[in-house]
């Protein structure tokens, strides 16, 4: 039997729905810029000390939330709005012309592609750490590589600032991350497609006070929102489709479960092994797959995730033997299923369950699944690929 990853027009229309806001930022800024540019009244120095308030403020926040791609990624786009304006101080109408824009141009494209790239992971931890010595090594050497630029030939061709050589890079990086969020789409990388869109128009225009300041503010305020609505998300759902976050299970226990009710704690045999064979990024690719195939079979079940390798079946007004009849029947359609990725690789898995029923005893939904949780740990240990009752 064979079960294929989701490859079709449905991710399309999720990629729909999550640009709608960013995109709309980012339309915004074009509409009002070719409308009304040159601004009167001081707009552009508003909409510069905007973007100060609003880039403090969301970094602030993406620090407090732990959030590592967005805080990196808005990093990087302040440092080259600030750069940007230092340039025109120093050089001023002619500042396009400098090494010194020239080599922004190349490197500014580069670290958002490679930034967009980068595993979803927490601020404070050991790979961002390697990210911010990288950036900051970057920003220290910028000011002797860029002399290089004065010796590098090019065609004198601009599109408004921006060298010609530098919009074809830039498309080049951008295209295929926007065949990316329609295939896999989530809302932190939609985002952060857009608002490299921005920033590519806010350097195109960044000859203009009205162009840079509008454009680098909606680059701003895109990451902000879809920053915010991936913190709401996280909250209540998990990264997997159909499956609710543990906070979730701990609400919908207080407020909406029966008295009666039973779950079963599962997770992928040998996962560690697994990784090291298909990667990360497969991994995710797979437990949607088994997510899509349990919710295939007919059974009344809600699915929740406990930690990174467990998920949660719960069965309401179910005892723990009609259960565990339940999950022995999804263990052998998961066993003698074949999973086929889109590049045609396929794998086949076996997962292991440990079924527990909430009792009188227990006070809580947490005492339910960290009993649960102790009991699937313990038998995996001797074995996998059964079933057993806490």
């Amino acid at each position: 039997m064979f079960f294929k990853s989701a490859g079709n027009i449905k991710y399309i229309f999720s990629t729909i729905k999550s640009s709608f806001l960013p995109a709309l930022l980012l339309l915004s800024g074009l509409v009002l810029y070719y409308a009304e540019n040159p601004y009167v009244g001081g707009l552009s120095q508003t909409f510069h000390y905007l973007f100060l308030i609003f880039t403090v403020g969301t970094l602030i926040l993406l620090c407090l939330a732990n959030q590592s791609k967005p805080f990196f990624s808005l990093l990087t786009g302040a440092a080259a709005y600030i750069i940007i304006n230092q340039l025109k101080i120093q050089y001023g109408e002619n500042f396009f012309n400098t090494s010194e824009f020239r080599c922004l141009c190349c490197i500014l494209p580069l670290n958002l592609f490679i930034l967009y790239l980068l595993p979803p992971s927490k601020l404070h931890s050991g790979r961002s750490k390697y990210v911010l010595l990288a950036l900051l090594l970057q920003a220290a050497i910028f000011s002797h590589i860029h002399q290089i630029f004065d010796y590098i030939p090019h065609i004198d061709i601009t599109l408004q600032a921006v060298p010609l050589w530098n919009c074809a890079l830039w498309i080049i990086l951008l295209t295929p991350l926007a065949f990316n969020i329609s295939f896999k789409n989530t809302i932190l990388n939609t985002g952060q497609f857009y608002a490299s869109m921005a920033v590519f128009m806010g350097m195109i225009y960044s000859d203009s006070p009205s162009g840079i300041t509008t454009f680098f503010l909606a680059f701003t305020l895109i990451l902000l929102c879809v920053s915010v609505l991936h913190l709401y998300r996280s909250y209540h759902y998990d990264y997997l489709e159909n499956v609710g976050s543990k906070t979730a299970y701990i609400n919908h226990a207080n407020s909406k479960f029966p008295f009666k009710y039973t779950i079963a704690l599962f997770s992928i045999d040998n996962r560690d092994k697994l990784v090291k064979a298909i990667g990360d990024a497969q991994c995710c690719v797979l437990d949607q797959m088994v997510v899509n195939l349990i919710l295939e079979q007919p059974y009344n079940l809600s699915l929740y995730r406990y930690n990174e390798t467990e998920l949660l079946m719960v069965f309401k007004n179910e005892d723990a033997r009609h259960v565990k009849e339940f999950a022995e029947n999804i263990r052998r359609k998961v066993a003698a299923t074949e999973f086929v990725f889109a590049s045609h690789k396929s794998i086949k898995i076996t997962i292991s369950v440990c079924v527990s029923e909430k009792t009188r005893k227990d006070l809580n939904a947490s005492e339910v699944t960290e009993r649960t949780h102790n009991a699937l740990q313990k038998n995996y240990r001797f074995n996998c690929n059964i079933v057993t009752v806490a």
